[in-house]
């Protein structure tokens, strides 16, 4: 999670990187976990394979859109809930989990990335919104529009001669 945030949003910042993955102490751990041989592999590695198609990134972004950890869940005799995180990394959704952090009561705290943005991004992609919005009418609108309309009509004749004039 370090490596994914450090390359991420967290844009080379070791300290962010650390805070979004959940460690408890994240000004002192980011830079030490930045400076280990295993991190520095891990981040040349992913460097490396960092370029992705527009097609996996659409991939990307619909998983992020449709993902449901309640998949991944199950539900002891107690009401209490095991994440299964094994078959999450082995079908390599990984990436979808934002943070995650093990009490020490043994309980799990998971944020998944937020499915409003990728919604956002879909509809953009496909053309959902078509760009148009929908035209905005204030009062102000509506009262010159009537002026003009009636300032017409008296000038057409179409009128007769009003009772007063309009402020």
């Amino acid at each position: 999670m370090f490596v994914e945030h450090y390359l991420g949003e967290s844009s080379g910042s070791a300290v962010d990187a650390a805070r979004r993955a959940g460690y408890r102490w994240p000004e002192k751990l980011g830079p030490r976990l930045v400076k280990a041989s295993a991190v520095q592999a891990a981040i040349d590695a992913r460097g490396a394979t960092a370029a992705l198609a527009s097609n996996e990134v659409l991939a990307r972004v619909a998983e992020v859109a449709s993902f449901d950890l309640l998949d991944f869940m199950r539900v002891d005799q107690d009401g209490g809930c095991k994440v299964n995180l094994k078959l999450v990394k082995r079908l390599g959704l990984g990436h979808l989990i934002e943070r995650l952090r093990i009490n020490k009561d043994g309980t799990q705290d998971i944020e998944l990335e937020p499915k409003a943005p990728a919604l956002v991004k879909l509809g953009e992609h496909y053309n959902l919104w078509k760009g148009e919005k929908q035209p905005q009418v204030t009062l102000v609108d509506v009262a010159k529009h009537l002026r003009a309309r009636y300032e017409e009509l008296r000038r057409t004749g179409e009128c007769g001669e009003p009772l007063e004039d309009l402020p």
